[in-house]
């Protein structure tokens, strides 16, 4: 087989690492020619390469005349049976011309565009619509192979690895990792902003790919800090992942070596192919994303990470609520399809996650307590305009504020649901304050308007409920003037106004300090 591949070396490297795992499959299988044509660039890309025995290695301009040109001419000259193209600069115009030669084209994408070619592969998932990311977007010669089975990882991530034993029971391994570019200073943010007495209990790895930003940054950092090992353009991280207690980096091809491994991970984007809607990513057991990392939150994730390591347990057994399984025998497939031999796939579980409810309001609607694996959709919920608006807090909580919260929050949450889709999510908290037993709470729509009777039912629900563990607690509340249904839903429950000169309200006060002239206090006596 004679082969002939275009492969980005734009940006990072992430293209040319997917695409040389694929290559050393395809050359260990057969008697394989290799010739490479890669973006020219600064970066010396040599030693992530050095195992490919290349026939020849062309660098060209981008999408440029001589780009086109120089391909076609290594199609011809080596007889070339298979292309292969891992671009995000080269569109369908260029296949087209890829084609016109006879050659067979795999194209390699991620961002559902249009194509001509013979193989298409794209390892995103997009839950039930990844099979049809290409309707209508591709020849009819063209067969699609879509979704994680078809992510091209290194080899060690097809083994079973031990994941998460420390290299010291003391300290927790922490990965950093932006690929092969971005910008490292925000690490830098990130590392300063720890706690001094949390440093040693941490033993932090970066990762400085051969295209990253800020270089010096991380050197520094090493130097002023002996907990920070520095990884330098790695050949591949397998093993450092396989040591890793949490990851924190950026969601490229880490979203799917997290996934094959499940390593716990607090993940950003910094491209744009990097974005990703969190429902996808929780069906691959990764919960903790946020769509971007700024300097602000580095620090804000930093001075905060102690509470992230103390719920890493609780973190770790997230990645088995996934539904779509990655098992890192990606490469074999796709080398099996581009040689036409047969190939297997794995099952999309199907297992419907049987709920703990703890009541039963009516004969659709039940309660159960709110997981962890609620926490984006507890936000989503929170976030939307309709109820944001009534709280005394009406701007968007940010993603990592929330997470941050989530995991140290004593709040009692709970999720009504109608055959396992949430419609409300319902919260109280006890406190203790001026020697009285007091109770305070709210509740929010999942994502439409829920009839007065439900949330009747499960008003009341929670009422009775709290009152067996705290018989004398009374209710505090505040509910926005202009939230008609509510005040009338808890005026109907027995809520009253709170008066002004009781301790009640001053409690309420320093409970909800933000509420304004624009609520009303309220309270209810359970004994009254």
């Amino acid at each position: 087989m004679n082969i002939v591949a275009r492969v980005s070396t734009c940006l990072g490297i992430g293209h040319l690492m997917r695409i040389k795992w694929l290559l050393l499959e395809l050359q260990s299988n057969t008697q394989a020619s290799l010739t490479l044509v890669l973006d020219i660039q600064k970066a010396d890309i040599a030693p992530f390469i050095q195992e490919l025995i290349c026939d020849d290695i062309h660098f060209v301009k981008t999408a440029s005349k001589q780009d086109i040109a120089t391909l076609l001419s290594v199609i011809k000259t080596s007889n070339a049976d298979l292309v292969i193209l891992d671009h995000y600069d080269l569109d369908i115009e260029y296949e087209k011309q890829i084609g016109s030669v006879g050659a067979k084209l795999a194209v390699f994408d991620d961002l559902g565009r249009d194509h001509d070619c013979d193989f298409l592969f794209d390892a995103k998932w997009v839950g039930e619509l990844t099979h049809k990311r290409y309707d209508k977007k591709s020849s009819a010669k063209t067969r699609h192979f879509l979704g994680p089975d078809f992510s091209l990882l290194a080899p060690p991530f097809s083994q079973t690895l031990n994941t998460h034993v420390s290299k010291s029971k003391n300290k927790t391994n922490i990965l950093c990792s932006l690929g092969g570019g971005g910008d490292l200073s925000i690490f830098a943010s990130l590392v300063n902003s720890v706690p001094h007495e949390l440093h040693s209990q941490i033993q932090f790895t970066v990762v400085v790919g051969p295209k990253a930003e800020n270089k010096q940054v991380i050197t520094r950092l090493g130097e002023k800090f002996k907990n920070i090992t520095i990884l330098c353009s790695p050949l591949s991280i397998a093993n450092e992942y396989s040591n890793t207690d949490l990851f924190i980096g950026a969601l490229g091809t880490s979203l799917y070596e997290l996934a094959a491994l499940k390593v716990p991970a607090i993940t950003f984007s910094i491209a744009a192919n990097q974005e990703n809607d969190i429902t996808h990513l929780q069906q691959l057991g990764h919960f903790l994303h946020l769509n971007e990392f700024t300097d602000s939150q580095a620090c804000l994730l930093g001075a905060q990470l102690g509470g992230f390591i103390c719920c890493l347990p609780r973190i770790k057994k997230l990645r088995h609520n996934a539904i779509v399984t990655v098992d890192g025998l990606g490469v074999k497939r796709v080398a099996a399809i581009l040689q036409a031999q047969e190939f297997d796939v794995t099952d999309i579980s199907s297992q419907v996650r049987e709920a703990n409810h703890i009541a039963q309001l009516t004969t659709q609607y039940a309660v159960r307590e709110a997981e962890d694996s609620d926490v984006n959709n507890y936000l989503i919920a929170r976030n939307l305009p309709s109820n944001s608006q009534k709280m005394t807090i009406n701007a968007d909580i940010p993603r990592l504020e929330h997470y941050l919260w989530w995991f140290r929050s004593e709040r009692k949450s709970y999720v009504v649901e109608k055959i396992g889709i949430p419609a409300m999510y319902v919260w109280h908290q006890y406190v203790s304050a001026n020697s009285h037993d007091y109770l305070y709470g709210g509740w929010f729509t999942a994502r439409n308007d829920v009839p007065f009777n439900l949330a009747m039912l499960t008003l009341q629900w929670q009422l009775d409920f709290c009152k067996a563990s705290h018989p004398n607690a009374i209710w505090l509340a505040v509910i926005h003037k202009d939230n008609k249904f509510v005040n009338l839903l808890n005026k109907y429950m027995g809520f009253v106004s709170t008066p002004i000169d009781s301790v009640e309200y001053t409690t309420t006060q320093q409970l909800f300090p933000l509420a304004d002239e624009q609520f009303n206090f309220v309270m209810w006596d359970p004994n009254a």
